[in-house]
């Protein structure tokens, strides 16, 4: 390998090593998070992350048999009657484009950077 190579080779090591810099500050820095609730496909709330309390959030209301924890201004699947939890195993999100999903009862929680919930 020449020299040339060489200079070749470490520019691009450089600029992979800025671009995920990049892609990791910005994931990290978001000062909006939003986390988009929906069932069957439809919005029922949206909560911006940065200003929610920790809380339990019960989706019984709508339904499903799912509980929702708000925690250190990260979200996650506290409980669920699906069959497999695999939701649960999800853990805590809190930037985009985290997501989490229970495929059984048709709930996800999509992580935005801005609001995307206008009820009607």
């Amino acid at each position: 390998m020449g020299k040339r190579d060489k200079q070749i080779l470490l520019g691009i090591a450089v600029a992979a090593l800025v671009l995920m810099g990049i892609f990791f500050w910005m994931g990290q820095t978001s000062t909006g998070s939003y986390a988009l609730v929906t069932i069957d496909g439809q919005p029922v709330m949206e909560l911006n992350l940065p200003q929610t309390k920790d809380q339990q959030i019960d989706l019984n209301e709508y339904g499903v048999n799912v509980v929702l924890e708000v925690i250190n201004h990260q979200i996650h699947f506290l409980s669920s009657d699906c069959p497999d939890h695999l939701c649960i195993n999800f853990g805590l999100i809190d930037h985009e484009p985290q997501s989490a999903v229970c495929m059984p009862n048709r709930v996800a929680v999509t992580i935005n950077s801005q609001s995307t919930y206008h009820p009607s």
